[in-house]
């Protein structure tokens, strides 16, 4: 019987650099995850003509991902926390590499968000929103376990995210006379990737890139 794969957390510094801070594993995988895309109308406005023109400035948008998450230490799992001293240092730890500033940036940590065996499956942001809720306690006052309610929301994609490991998914911006067999063989050294690139980010065609947008350019297993 193959081993369950768990939701993990990564930590790193910034956007700019490889400096990984720390990961958390989950004890109890989340039973779904919340994702919400906003969409806004396009603009109308007046040309020097004074007839009507509607604006094809790309806006970032970006997406929320919520999911919930239990932590139990009541001896009813045999799972291991994430951290093995107990539920409070478990989300002492989350905080540390989630919402608490870093003393160099004072901003909190860049998170990427890993589930399977795939890379479709990471997500990249900055934590939000965290909220735990104590719903069991030993006969001393400790608590035993505790409901996890996470938020993290994308990073804009103008923002640069080329880290240096190979082993980083990679979310560059898109220029003029880019396409995907030349990320292919940039990225990979290899441009035979390409289709799995175009599947990944749901491309209609080899040429379906928009100058200005993101593409995701995961690790791959050669």
């Amino acid at each position: 019987m193959s081993e369950v794969s768990k939701l993990k957390i990564v930590a790193y510094k910034d956007t700019s650099s490889s400096q990984r801070l720390g990961e958390f594993v989950m004890q109890l995988n989340p039973v779904d995850i919340s994702v919400v895309r906003t969409v806004e109308a396009p603009s109308d406005s007046s040309t020097s003509d004074g007839s009507s023109a509607t604006s094809q400035t790309e806006t970032f948008r970006p997406a929320k991902y919520t999911f919930k998450f239990t932590l139990d230490d009541t001896g009813a799992i045999s799972l291991n926390l994430p951290n093995s001293s107990g539920v409070a240092e478990s989300i002492s730890m989350l905080e540390s590499l989630t919402v608490i500033p870093n003393d160099e940036t004072h901003q909190n940590p860049y998170v990427y968000l890993y589930w399977g065996n795939t890379f479709q499956d990471a997500y990249f942001g900055q934590v939000t929103a965290l909220k735990y809720d104590y719903n069991f306690f030993s006969i001393s006052g400790d608590p035993l376990r505790a409901l996890i309610t996470l938020t993290i929301t994308e990073v804009n994609a103008t923002i640069d995210r080329t880290f240096q490991s190979p082993d980083i998914t990679k979310m560059p911006v898109i220029k003029d006379k880019d396409n995907i067999v030349k990320l292919s063989n940039d990225s990979y050294d290899d441009k035979k990737y390409y289709i799995r690139i175009a599947e990944i980010n749901n491309l209609p065609s080899v040429r379906g890139l928009k100058k200005g947008s993101s593409i995701v350019l995961p690790p791959i297993k050669k």
